[in-house]
């Protein structure tokens, strides 16, 4: 990745293609994922990803440098969800392919019996991130699926990073009881007719 400094913003603050050109492939693919995973619609993404780095290419001279430029990007694009959402009025949750780069390519077969069981898992706790509150999904989102610190992340959503910090929390919590809920259905399903449940 091409690091995206102060002598690239300069250059793109004056109007130069080849710096924008830059900026929007090193960053392009952050920012639709994000997207993609605030709003579940592959083509709502992409669009939003465009109008993410239009917004960009005209507002330049507005970034002052008081966050890290990708931080200043993605607040960009989660206003450009918060206008899309408000237009539509109705909220999507769609559960959709998660980060596919990070997957190794699994040739030995061996042991399908856990190679199924932790696509199970990855997939159960797809489906709970997706099923929290919309605070709480962008905040996940932002720290544990973008990689930002709590600051950067509150910086992007415009709140005090204490309530960043909360939001997260409750995520937390709300995550852990659908999880230990999924576990405990899951245990019901799989036991043997006759078994007794869990005591205590």
């Amino acid at each position: 990745m091409v690091e995206i400094d102060r002598s690239v913003i300069e250059r793109l603050i004056r109007g130069e293609d080849r710096a924008y050109a830059l900026v929007v492939d090193e960053l392009h693919g952050l920012i639709y994922r994000f997207l993609l995973r605030l709003c579940g619609d592959s083509g709502l993404a992409e669009d939003m990803t465009q109008e993410t780095f239009l917004a960009v290419w005209n507002g330049i001279c507005s970034f002052q440098g008081r966050s890290k430029f990708k931080t200043w990007v993605f607040g960009i694009a989660y206003h450009q969800y918060l206008r899309q959402r408000d237009r539509r009025a109705v909220e999507t949750v769609e559960l959709v392919e998660w980060d596919r780069s990070d997957r190794s390519d699994q040739s030995d077969r061996s042991d399908l019996s856990a190679v199924v069981a932790e696509t199970e898992e990855h997939a159960l706790v797809r489906r709970a991130v997706y099923g929290l509150p919309r605070l709480y999904r962008e905040a996940v989102c932002l720290v544990h699926l973008e990689g930002m610190s709590y600051r950067e992340a509150a910086k992007v959503l415009d709140v005090p990073i204490g309530t960043l910090k909360s939001r997260m929390n409750g995520a937390f919590r709300l995550l852990r009881e659908r999880l230990a809920e999924c576990e405990v259905e899951g245990d019901e399903v799989q036991r043997p007719e006759g078994m007794p449940g869990r005591s205590g």
